[in-house]
């Protein structure tokens, strides 16, 4: 299935053309109707002679509504640019060819409509108006129909021509992370909620959890509509009508992105490549302030230029826009800007939530030069370089690239060295890093673990946490570096901790005459060990650490007592079924303090569990 819609001047017939091919009225509004005028974008569709199905969207003319015509025209895989033969050329002809354009709409057929209201001569010379307007945009090229809707003249062929663009396109892309952007959003008494759009990047069916962005609400599809026809699962490239419960349709603005439940983050953020159109009113200025158009949004927005203070009618750049409220953005997404009534250009996306820039850097140019114009390795690994260690689906998301190919294509460079696979125990997927990057990593930990032991020499090592913090990894790229690391031979793990390879921890003799004091008091006191010791924190924790000593809150034992009260409590609970604090007192002849310390101890330990005031072995 594919998706055609009108572009065109206002009173060029394109809602009475959708009418004549497929006998559905696309002005849905009452108003529509009375004016014929379309304000609101309309909908129809169309079987063609070989089987193929074709949704059609019918866009307003009048350019108080080119809003309206941007949101529509986002899906289009096909546009019908309607030109009246008794009126040629129009504003809002020229306007809508160049958001087409912006939008890189690839496919078009000119329609000359009125042809009954025009000799043939002036007819032929609108199309030749056309090409000449076509000539450098995306639709260059495109083949030409006369019709008459209201006689039928042409429509025959006109189908026929359609059907052949259709034979010429390639299905939309399944990239397993479907996105419908809402366009419209009602109730029907006894299914409730439902919510209509042309479906991309990936397949719905039935019973899927859905999530609205950036809205944030969640629920599950209840059905499914195309054309009026119910199915179980709408692929992407299909208008789609859902029914989805959870929310109400009046929650629903249009522009929401419907989603499968965490399959995208959303972003305000984004670099471009921005364009400005051949005949702009204006240049697009550093700081300019527009309204950003993408899918069936708008958001008010910034054009941050990354190199130089403008962009003239027909120039190109890279930009930095950043938007008002946070979207579902992809990269390779099309956009289009305007400031007050005019459309001023567009571009594509090529960097989500990217960082701040400094202007004028060349290295930052070259960076998006290189995601936009390099080959498939080199956009990898930029898209890896900025990624940092991500998994595939990560990157998928982030490059706009298709998992079975990025998969091949990191298996090559992993090949060449240029990125390293990370592989971690309980980490699912595989994670990928640049080779340089991959060395900053490990340079880092190495520097940050060499710093720590300088600074606490009898610690046995590093917490984990502590050194995931510090390298600002998340969990899962972290085990896997820390993996790869010991593996590697450079650290080693002790307890919860990590060390570089062959620390350990070494008391100065100071440092080991009082700790050997300090145990041999401990063990002088038995099972009521002295408190209140002096000793050096960094010292007692190392000691706590070699198992010289166990801390039992406030409490400290020597080992070896300690084990030999753990011993008898446990053949107590063993014999007895259950210990209390009295009957640790009179088996160790020792105080209810230490008698509480040992219990609370074991309970820690998961060796005892409290039931009451009693303790039994867990």
């Amino acid at each position: 299935m594919f998706v055609a819609g009108t572009a065109g001047h206002v009173d060029h017939g394109k809602s009475t053309l959708i009418q004549a091919l497929t006998g559905i009225n696309p002005d849905r509004l009452e108003q529509e109707q009375t004016r014929g005028m379309t304000i609101e974008l309309g909908f129809a569709w169309l079987t063609l002679d070989n089987g193929t199905r074709l949704s059609i969207v019918d866009v307003p003319g009048h350019e108080r509504f080119v809003r309206h015509m941007i949101m529509g025209a986002g899906g289009f895989d096909i546009a019908l640019l309607v030109v009246a033969a008794d009126e040629g050329i129009m504003a809002q002809t020229e306007e809508h060819v160049a958001i087409l354009d912006l939008l890189e709409v690839r496919n078009g057929i000119v329609v000359v409509t009125k042809v009954d209201a025009a000799d043939s001569d002036l007819a032929e010379l609108v199309e030749l108006e056309v090409a000449d307007l076509l000539e450098g945009t995306s639709l260059e090229g495109s083949p030409t129909v006369r019709v008459s809707a209201t006689d039928g003249l042409g429509l025959s062929e006109l189908r026929q021509v359609i059907q052949q663009a259709t034979e010429l396109i390639e299905p939309r892309i399944d990239r397993n992370e479907p996105r419908m952007y809402v366009d419209r959003s009602f109730n029907i008494t006894g299914f409730g909620t439902v919510l209509t759009g042309t479906l991309d990047r990936g397949e719905l069916s039935t019973g899927d959890e859905v999530e609205l962005l950036p809205l944030g609400s969640r629920g599950r599809i209840r059905g499914l509509q195309t054309h009026q026809e119910s199915v179980r699962r709408a692929e992407p490239g299909n208008r789609v009508a859902v029914n989805v419960n959870g929310f109400g349709h009046a929650q629903v603005s249009r522009g929401e992105a419907l989603v499968r439940s965490t399959s995208y983050d959303t972003t305000a953020v984004f670099d471009a490549t921005v364009r400005t159109i051949s005949n702009s009113p204006r240049p697009i200025r550093h700081n300019h302030k527009v309204t950003v158009y993408a899918g069936t949004w708008e958001e008010p927005g910034t054009v941050r230029l990354l190199n130089g203070d403008s962009l003239a009618a027909g120039e190109t750049g890279f930009a930095q826009i950043v938007i008002a409220g946070k979207r579902p953005l992809a990269v390779a997404d099309r956009f289009v800007l305007r400031d007050t009534n005019d459309t001023l250009g567009g571009g594509a996306v090529l960097v989500l939530d990217a960082p701040r820039h400094r202007r004028n850097d060349g290295q930052v140019t070259a960076q998006l030069a290189r995601l936009r114009d390099g080959s498939s390795s080199e956009f990898v690994l930029q898209h890896l370089e900025l990624a940092g260690v991500s998994s595939l689906v990560r990157l998928a998301r982030l490059s706009g690239g298709i998992i079975e190919d990025l998969s091949n294509q990191l298996d090559q460079l992993c090949e060449t060295g240029n990125v390293v696979k990370l592989m971690a125990e309980g980490v699912q997927d595989r994670l990928f890093v640049t080779r340089d990057g991959w060395n900053a990593i490990r340079r880092m930990a190495t520097e940050t673990l060499a710093t720590y032991h300088l600074r606490f020499p009898l610690r046995a090592g590093m917490p984990r946490q502590a050194l995931r913090s510090a390298l600002g990894l998340d969990s899962d790229s972290f085990e896997a570096t820390a993996a790869q690391m010991v593996h590697e031979g450079e650290l080693e793990t002790s307890g919860t901790s990590l060390k570089l390879a062959g620390f350990n921890p070494t008391f100065t003799d100071e440092q080991e005459s009082q700790a050997k004091s300090y145990i041999q008091l401990l063990r002088d006191g038995g099972y009521a060990p002295p408190s209140g010791l002096e000793i050096d924190v960094e010292v007692l924790s190392a000691l706590v650490a070699r198992q010289e000593v166990v801390a039992a809150g406030d409490v400290v034992f020597e080992a070896g007592k300690f084990h030999e009260m753990r011993a008898g409590v446990v053949g107590h609970c063993r014999s007895q079924g259950e210990v209390s604090i009295n009957d640790v007192r009179e088996m160790f002849n020792t105080s209810r303090k230490y008698s509480l310390a040992l219990l609370e101890q074991l309970d820690r330990d998961n060796v005892t569990i409290r039931v009451g005031d009693l303790r039994k072995l867990k």
